[in-house]
This record gives C-alpha cells, sequence and structure tokens, in this order.
C-alpha cells in the first residue's frame, strides 16, 4: 500500500509510472540498450568499445539524465515507493548490473570478441523482463526483447 506521501495515482498512471510500485518501465531502456548491444557482438564486434563504456545508473539518475516527460515524478514515486517494491527492484537491479559487468570483464581482458559472448545477451533480456514484472507489480512485460530492438535503432538516429 502506498505510504502517505506517495503521488496521485491517475497522475502516475497517466505518466506511465506504475501506482502500486511507484516504478515506471522507461528505466528499462537503460539496459535494453546494452542487451542489444552485447547480442549484437558477433555480428559486429565493433560495438565492443560501446559495451565497454556502459556504466550502470541508478533508477533517480537515469530520470534525471533523460527527457523523460514526467522525469521528476518519476523519482518522486521512486523515492515514495514501497519498501518491498523497491528492495526487490533494487535487487533485480543489482544481478542484471553484475551480469553485464561480468560481461564487460570478459571483453576486456581480450582483445577479440570472446565466441558465443552474444549469447549472454539472452539471460540479461529474461533478467530485464523479470525486472518488468517488478515493476508492474508482478505482471509478466510483453515484447521486451522486441522493444529493446526499437530502442537500440531508435538510439541511433536523435
Amino acid at each position: 500500500m502506498p505510504s502517505a506521501g506517495f503521488p496521485d495515482p491517475d497522475r502516475l498512471r497517466a505518466a506511465n509510472i506504475n501506482p502500486a510500485t511507484g516504478l515506471a518501465t522507461d528505466y528499462l531502456n537503460h539496459y535494453n540498450e546494452v542487451a542489444m548491444l552485447i547480442a549484437t557482438l558477433s555480428d559486429i564486434p565493433e560495438m565492443r568499445e560501446s559495451v565497454l563504456e556502459w556504466r550502470p545508473t541508478g533508477y533517480p539518475t537515469h530520470f534525471a539524465r533523460t527527457a523523460f516527460t514526467d522525469r521528476g515524478l518519476a523519482i518522486a514515486a521512486y523515492i515514495t515507493a514501497p519498501r518491498d517494491a523497491k528492495a526487490q527492484f533494487l535487487a533485480a537491479q543489482g544481478e542484471i548490473d553484475a551480469r553485464i559487468g561480468d560481461v564487460q570483464g570478459r571483453l576486456a581482458a581480450v582483445e577479440e570478441v570472446p565466441p558465443g559472448i552474444a549469447h549472454e545477451a539472452d539471460e540479461i533480456f529474461a533478467e530485464i523482463a523479470r525486472m518488468g514484472g517488478i515493476i508492474n507489480g508482478g505482471k509478466a512485460v510483453p515484447l521486451v526483447q522486441q522493444s529493446a530492438e526499437q530502442d537500440l535503432v531508435d538510439s541511433f538516429f536523435p
């Protein structure tokens, strides 16, 4: 149940923020982009540097840096989010960050793109879907991978 300072549920819904968790799926873009880059490594090894340059960004920082229309509301909702939803979210975030960090470590340790490393993207996408489920209050997130592909294409055209 939301705390006393939790933003208005109708306003949250209008901003694409889940009123039950105080979290927005827009944050998943941060991970979808790097997962897509990892997925392309076998075919486009030049993406190696982009994967190595990626850094984890916390939820409030992500929204402070984006053009998300209701970024202030997203940050406020996160701050007042229910403790259990936030704890699950942070645990999932840590798992994804660690998995991506592992991929980056493997890439940094060698000159060439290691064979099969692009397959790591499958598990990263699965973890992104789990995080989406947490954001949506336990509901499955449909089409995460398809959305990630579009996000990657969109990122190349400002």
